[in-house]
């Protein structure tokens, strides 16, 4: 072998250790300290560099809240959850009892012609959720059948904010073009709580 041919391998073989050396001692450097966001360039990070350990972990916790109108005591009732809906006005049908936070509500209505004189033309059932932030405040039935056990129904929904503790939302019913009935509600409120959990599963 030629002697500039040995030098120049040589060499090359110099300079290459060299820039490993230099490579691992800035990675070392780098992984001493905390790396920030001032040191990472756009674009740099990938989906898989964000493994779960290098996240807290969250939760969820639900609380969840029923109510459905009581059974009735009238015997000509024979048990349904409904009250009487007064001929004006709007007539309490159940109560929600919230605490603080966000809720999801789910509910449906139920509106009857038990007992008394059918109306003479056809009626709605409304059913009114207070303080509603999305979904319908106001919700409709179709006709109301007259007598018998079959009822109109209506679902709804929507999120409502509490501010206070033990604050009762109050739902309503009342009944279009001033005729009397009967009416029941069954709801559902859902809280979602996310709670952060570090490695280990502590809550912070």
């Amino acid at each position: 072998m030629k002697l500039s041919n040995l030098v120049r391998g040589r060499a090359g073989t110099v300079i290459a250790v060299a820039a490993i050396a230099a490579v691992a001692g800035t990675g070392a450097s780098v992984a001493a300290g905390n790396i920030t966001s001032a040191q990472i360039k756009d674009g740099t990070i990938q989906t898989k560099d964000l493994t779960k350990n290098n996240f807290a972990k969250f939760t969820s916790t639900e609380n969840v809240v029923t109510a459905t109108t009581p059974i009735s005591a009238n015997p000509a009732y024979a048990g349904a959850r409904v009250v009487d809906v007064a001929a004006t006005g709007q007539t309490p049908l159940v109560t929600l009892v919230l605490n603080k936070g966000t809720w999801k509500l789910d509910g449906v209505a139920q509106f009857f012609h038990l007992a008394g004189p059918a109306p003479a033309g056809a009626d709605l059932g409304i059913v009114t959720v207070p303080g509603l932030q999305t979904g319908f405040g106001t919700n409709f039935t179709a006709d109301i059948p007259n007598g018998g056990n079959n009822a109109a129904q209506t679902d709804f929904g929507g999120t409502i904010k509490i501010t206070a503790n033990n604050t009762p939302v109050v739902i309503t019913g009342a009944i279009a073009g001033g005729d009397t009935g009967q009416a029941g509600v069954s709801v559902t409120a859902t809280q979602y709580e996310y709670v952060k959990l570090f490695k280990g599963g502590n809550a912070s």
